[in-house]
């Protein structure tokens, strides 16, 4: 039975994903039926997923990646509760997003105007807080002392400024308050 990517993911099927220097761990959240309903292809520039939840309805995605990933190291991990999608990356480099841009030229020949707020949206939805406070929760709870202790000492002595894993660096010192550029800092009764 044929079904297209609508009738397949009609469900909301929620999908979120992070980074290490080597990986970009993408987690399809949701009970799987089996693992054999499972079907993982990875490409250099793409990666392909069909699975099946337990409800019985199937789940396609494909993305285009915005870099490349090394297809042999790939690996997924199959969970009750999500399906866990490994990607090696082929360069220790931060992606700044997942998948690729899609241009689509056919709008801007007919000379109708373009929604920039509605594009913007689009190309920031999966680039929220959620995804960064997922990574900085991963980050802590699977670190040892001295990343705990280099994390809140950071946070705390900066308002909120700096966030350290070092502890050899923060111990060291009070940390400094470092705004973001463009900005200063005040206290809050000033």
């Amino acid at each position: 039975m044929a079904c297209s990517v609508n009738e397949e993911n009609k469900a909301v099927i929620k999908r979120d994903w992070y980074q290490s220097q080597t990986h970009v761990i993408i987690n399809i959240l949701g009970k799987h039926s089996s693992k054999e309903d499972c079907f993982i292809t990875f490409d250099k520039d793409e990666l392909t997923v069909q699975a099946k939840f337990a409800t019985g309805q199937p789940y396609t995605l494909n993305l285009k990646l915005s870099k490349q990933i090394i297809p042999e190291l790939s690996s997924y991990k199959f969970l009750s509760s999500k399906l866990e999608v490994f990607l090696a990356k082929t360069v220790a480099e931060r992606w700044d997003v997942l998948e690729k841009a899609v241009v689509k030229t056919s709008q801007s020949s007919t000379g109708q105007g373009r929604n920039w707020d509605k594009l913007v949206r689009d190309m920031t939805k999966d680039e929220d807080d959620s995804d960064v406070n997922t990574l900085f929760k991963k980050i802590y709870s699977e670190g040892n002392d001295e990343v705990r202790k280099a994390m809140n000492k950071s946070f705390m002595e900066s308002g909120g400024t700096v966030l350290s894993t070092n502890w050899e660096d923060v111990c060291k010192d009070k940390v400094e308050i470092k705004p973001p550029e463009g900005m200063e800092w005040k206290k809050w009764d000033e």
